[in-house]
């Protein structure tokens, strides 16, 4: 039976609050006190446990995924602990790959992050403001960048690899030049204040009672929703608060940028979510909670990618799940001239729904929130007794319909729940409801200190019922039983009142448990229960008597006959295990006993008796026999047969220089522990003797290891674990402590060449001879066979999962389905059903693999095979090479949808991508979002520079008569007043002179040569010259601003120009390689074979086959004598990964589709099979 290197984690303590992250692959992980602790998501075992760490962990993340689809990597994963260590850990080799501290300066941030090019980099920040970047895999400390104030988290934004936020208590400072290759500089600081002379941008309420009203959802913006930043640097800079309605701005849990939308962050305080547009500097939304309702804790809010929707965390355990939802009413944005009618642009957050609450004590609290994103569906929550609960989210209507036996629906992600917030539609349809469904339950260990006690060994004669169980016992008096070899808990049970001492098997399947409340005491209440591990029963088959002696041990003998129970003031007993009953009570005279063992031999005697009628019976009475010994340094030795104890012998203890304090008995060897470290060992047989001194402290335990020929012992001394060699009387390992590891509170053999360790830190390890071995390979571990994480398994097997989650298109009718056999029945009902669409089975398959990248692209890639097909099936004569491919020309899908009775509820179908993709939506669907911004930022600026900046965006969008209407709010006395008068007059007479744009453009390209780009730019939008005005903007550097404009301003063939210039000089440049952002652009301009090119290059070679199967089952992609190169290139190396993976019938259709050297390898694959 193999046993693996493990560690069972414990409870959690206060600093490991808010370290709980779930990575993309599925696995959740946590801290708990010095380990970090990685649980399966579908199987909500515990997979494994990472032990590296000396001081309790307070930060931890995972790197995410950033492989090629269709590939493997190992996982990392990266932890920080109070003392300033960060270490690095290969989890799917069990190993820390590094170690890394800066002066040990607490850590109180930490991120693993991919570039765009896919290198991996570590990013942590330290106290009091030291920012450091590291190279994980190899150590390098890349750079560092101290700042003047204190600083306690940063965020990444995730639009952005240039900027980056970082939170101080009472400011937030921003680095908009944030590089790998160099230290950031110090940023700009903002103070977080509250802007009362301001008016609310909203009429106000009809009385004082619906003014001061605050729901869970939005309400009528009181002042601490006018939040803003301000520069304490510049002359305007003052926190003005009023003292009775002071908001605590300084009691910020968390800043982390918004998800969804660009330039937004999300500010968490403890009753209040605020979100905060970063163009105007203002607060645009606010969630605030009743007086009554639990407040956040720390790390409470996630913010949701896939949609525009978040989690949050309250201080009762509760999980609350809340949608963006517009703010109904009339939007008046500039008074009475200019003003625009409409629906308004105001959004908040609506709860729908939320999670049972928690009963919270002292003992169990809240600890942190993680929800998977992959399919942003779940949510976990740690508590610090060590449970992680997980919670689904999920549709009522769902399980309603499925009825008691149906297989439920499955829904891949919260994309396919609700619809975009970019669709002009309600996100969550009226008719339907949402609910948290709990799906998960993970325990840990109890409080510690633990006792611990391995099952009898296996032997030839329990082999085939034998269950390799570890008791161990808390100091709550619970016993908990694990399954060594699947690391599984089979049994949890409240046993004891009072923490538990000591623990004996009994039996395979039963054990006795003692404890008491103070072990010092001579006197007190102790409590002995008896425990049948497959029934759950619990005897307390002596009761506890007044004054009585606390019980110090409980021996059971080798045969499992006869137990005896050591008092530490009282005489010891003797009780009969198979009734319980005691036998005898040994007299007040007798020796006070300070060790106790069993002999390993025992007699069997079979005896013949007759009943009062006659009738004869035989039984068999065991004769088993102990030694002790006493506070005298006495050996006693007695023996028990049936009800009869004889007192042997009794000699000195041979060597001993103090009281044994610990014995083992093994065969003919008898070996004796005192207090003064010194270990004896007796030969019985031969009558010899040999001492030695540890030096290590008392000797509290010694253990012969199991197997007749075994000859090692365990010893656990005060300071000290060794593992001796009772043949060679030498030590094979030794693990010191509190050097090495955490003090250790007991030990016991797990196995006979595994080794249990309770550790005071609060878990048991179990380690191999060396005790230099906690983790294991993650492969190795047997209990992963019941998930379906393909990153649990082997590399082979892993491709295997992958190959076989995406479309066959060579067996549609019967797939390949041999390792997704552990995959639920709703999610294989999933993949037969859209078998029939590539497109969504390969998103599908996607959100499966947890590949974000993948997920983006399917996303994307389904979106526009829509819209290519509307728009093809409206052009069909036109020849599928034309314009490269780009089935964008020369109208829009959106031009064609017009020409129908229902246009917009068309258009609506076709505009699903979350405002997180929006750079890659359509341009119709771009700028209505930037309009309802832009809008939306005009409501709730004061004035200054945020004014100035939505004019000039509204002259970008088109949108000239709200610019001059901004324009002319201009105060009189600003500096500015008389150009932006100038401007409004530039404006208003422009569109009604043709004559003007000669000198306009001429005037434009003078400022752009001068220096004066966005004046420059502005002028050639005026006169509808965008394209040139792109054009200059990607010649200075500006190319994200360029594709802004392009498809803002322009039709989607001019659009596509500037976008494919963005694709080929910058995305795909050396210098900046960011070819995945390239490969999601090339989809938005519908430049398929682009697409596969791109692809190609990367050698996502799995990935551009199945996007060619898609566009050929969709009809968007026919193979000409131009991009059959291509094509073929792409099924050729598809062919060999599918043939590497053993997977013939798909390798045979690659190679059918790859031409000449698809046939030659055909070829090499029939010689090689008809060799073998």
């Amino acid at each position: 039976m193999k046993i693996a290197a493990r560690v069972f984690p414990g409870t959690l303590v206060s600093q490991n609050k808010g370290a709980l992250i779930w990575g993309d692959h599925g696995l959740i992980a946590y801290a708990a006190n010095t380990t970090v602790a990685v649980v399966d998501s579908t199987t909500m075992q515990h997979v494994t446990a990472l032990h590296s760490h000396r001081s309790p962990i307070t930060k931890i993340c995972w790197a995410p995924s950033s492989i090629p689809v269709g590939d493997v990597d190992d996982l990392f994963l990266a932890s920080a602990d109070t003392s300033g260590f960060i270490i690095i850990f290969n989890v799917t080799a069990g190993k820390a790959k590094q170690k890394l501290s800066e002066s040990n300066k607490v850590v109180n941030a930490l991120e693993l992050f991919h570039t765009k090019n896919s290198e991996l980099y570590l990013l942590s920040l330290h106290q009091p403001a030291l920012l450091i970047l590291w190279n994980p895999k190899s150590g390098e400390q890349i750079w560092k960048k101290s700042f003047s104030e204190s600083l306690s988290s940063f965020s990444r934004d995730p639009f952005s690899e240039d900027c980056i936020v970082l939170n101080g208590g009472g400011f937030v400072q921003f680095v908009k030049d944030f590089s790998c290759s160099q230290a950031p500089s110090d940023g700009t600081r903002f103070f977080l204040s509250s802007n009362s002379s301001a008016e609310p941008p909203l009429s106000s309420p009809s009385s004082s009672s619906e003014k001061n009203r605050v729901t869970s959802m939005f309400f009528d913006f009181p002042r601490r929703s006018r939040l803003m930043l301000s520069d304490r640097s510049s002359s305007k800079a003052q926190i003005s608060v009023e003292d009775d309605n002071q908001l605590q701005l300084s009691n910020l849990l968390s800043v982390k940028y918004h998800c969804t939308r660009r330039n937004t962050l999300v500010l968490v305080y403890t009753q209040d979510i605020l979100i905060l547009d970063l163009d105007i500097k203002q607060t645009i939304s606010v969630v605030s909670l009743e007086r009554s309702t639990c407040p956040f804790v720390e790390f409470p809010v996630y913010p949701c990618r896939y949609r525009d929707a978040m989690y949050c965390l309250h201080d009762n355990g509760t999980v609350v799940f809340r949608i963006r939802k517009l703010i109904n009413g009339t939007a008046e944005a500039g008074g009475s001239e200019g003003s625009v009618a409409g629906k308004s642009p105001e959004f908040g957050y609506e709860s729908h729904c939320s999670s049972d609450g928690m009963r919270i004590t002292k003992s169990q609290k809240v600890y942190g929130l993680a929800v998977c994103p992959a399919t942003e569906m779940k949510a976990a929550v740690v508590t610090s007794e060590g449970k992680l609960l997980v919670w689904e989210l999920s549709p009522v209507s769902r399980h309603i319909d499925a009825g008691v036996n149906a297989v439920p629906q499955y829904i891949a992600s919260i994309s396919e729940l609700l619809n975009p917030s970019t669709s002009g539609q309600s996100m969550l349809p009226e008719e339907e409801k949402l609910s948290f469904f709990l799906t998960g339950v993970s325990n840990s260990l109890s409080q510690g200190p633990f006792v611990i006690r391995m099952c009898p060994p296996l032997t030839t004669k329990n082999f085939h019922i034998y269950q390799p169980y570890l008791a161990v016992g808390s100091v709550k008096g619970t016993i908990q039983i694990f399954d060594i070899q699947t690391g599984h808990m089979v049994r949890d049970e409240s046993v004891l009142s009072c923490q538990v001492r000591g623990i004996e098997w009994a039996s395979l399947h039963s054990l006795v448990a003692h404890g008491c409340e103070n072990l010092n005491g001579n006197t007190g209440k102790s409590e002995i229960a008896f425990v049948n591990i497959k029934t759950g029963n619990v005897t307390n088959f002596r009761p506890s008597k007044p004054d009585e002696g606390v019980v110090q041990m409980i021996r059971i003998s080798h045969m499992k006959h006869y137990m005896v129970i050591v008092f530490k003031n009282k005489p010891m007993e003797l009780w009969e295990m198979k009734t319980l009953t005691l036998l005898r009570e040994m007299p007040s005279n007798f020796p006070t006993v300070t060790s106790l063992e069993w002999s390993p031999s025992s007699f069997k005697k079979k005896l013949t008796t007759d009943d009062n009628e006659g009738y004869s019976s035989s039984h068999s009475m065991v004769k088993e026999h102990f030694v002790f010994t006493d506070n005298t340094c006495l050996l006693h030795h007695y023996t028990v047969e049936g009800s009869l104890i004889k007192d042997g012998s009794t000699i000195g203890a041979q060597g001993v220089s103090g009281t044994v304090t610990a014995m083992g008995w093994k065969n003919e060897l008898l070996c004796l522990g005192d207090v003064n470290s010194n270990i004896t060992f007796w030969n019985l047989r031969h009558k010899k003797t040999s001492n030695w001194a540890m030096g290590k402290g008392m000797v509290r335990k010694i253990r012969f290891a199991p197997g007749k020929e075994n000859s090692k012992i365990l010893m656990l001394f005060n300071e000290e674990v060794q593992v001796y060699d009772r043949v060679t009387y030498m030590t094979i390992s030794s693990l010191s402590f509190p050097k090495a590891i955490g003090r250790v509170s007991d030990a016991d053999w797990a196995a006979s060449d595994k080794i249990a360790l309770s550790i005071a830190d609060g878990y048991v390890a179990i380690t191999d001879v060396s005790m230099q071995h906690f983790m294991t390979y993650l492969h190795a571990l047997p209990e992963l066979s019941e998930s379906y994480l393909p990153c649990v398994y082997p590399a082979s097997q892993q491709l295997l999962i992958n190959y076989q989650l995406y479309p066959q298109p060579w067996s549609v009718d019967s797939p390949e389905q041999s390792q997704l056999v552990n995959f639920p029945d709703n999610i294989k009902k999933s993949l037969q059903l859209s078998a029939s669409n590539n497109t969504q089975h390969c998103l599908l398959a996607s959100h499966l693999c947890g590949n974000r990248f993948a997920i983006d692209f399917w996303t994307i890639a389904s979106h526009y095979m829509k819209v290519l097909k509307n728009r093809q099936s409206g052009n069909a004569g036109k020849n599928a090479d034309d314009s490269k491919g780009n089935l964008f020309v020369p109208s829009t899908a959106e031009e064609e949808l017009t020409k129908n009775s229902d246009s917009t509820s068309a258009h609506k179908a076709f505009a699903s991508l979350e405002s997180s993709l929006e750079i890659f939506s359509t341009n119709k669907t771009f700028k209505e979002n930037e309009l309802s911004r832009v809008t939306l930022q005009e409501l709730k600026n004061y004035g200054g520079e945020a004014r100035l900046d939505c004019a000039r965006r509204y002259i970008l969008l088109g949108e000239y008569d709200r610019a001059v209407h901004l324009l002319l709010q201009s105060e009189s006395d600003s500096s500015s007043s008389y150009t932006d008068s100038l401007r409004a007059c530039l404006l208003a007479t422009v569109r009604t002179s043709g004559a003007s744009q000669s000198t306009l453009k001429l005037v434009a390209t003078s400022l752009i040569a001068h220096g004066k780009l966005a004046e420059g730019v502005e002028l050639l939008c005026l006169i509808d010259k965008s394209l040139d005005a792109c054009r200059y903007l990607q010649s200075y550097g500006h190319w994200d601003e360029a594709v802004w404009l392009s498809k803002v301003t322009l039709p989607d063939v001019d659009s596509a120009e500037v976008i494919s210039r963005w694709i080929n000089d910058y995305l795909t440049s050396p210098s900046v390689n960011q070819k995945k952002q390239a490969v999601l652009a090339a989809l938005s301009t519908g430049d398929l074979m682009k697409v596969v090119e791109l692809l190609y290059g990367m050698q996502c070679f799995s990935l551009a086959a199945n996007f060619i199967e898609a566009c050929f089952q969709e009809g968007l992609l026919a193979v000409t004598k131009k991009n059959s190169p291509t094509i073929e290139a792409v099924y050729l190396q598809y062919g060999r990964l599918l043939n590497d993976a053993d997977m013939d019938n798909g390798a045979i259709y690659c190679w059918g589709k790859a031409g000449e050297q698809g046939k030659q390898c055909l070829v090499e694959m029939q010689l090689s099979s008809s060799s073998n």
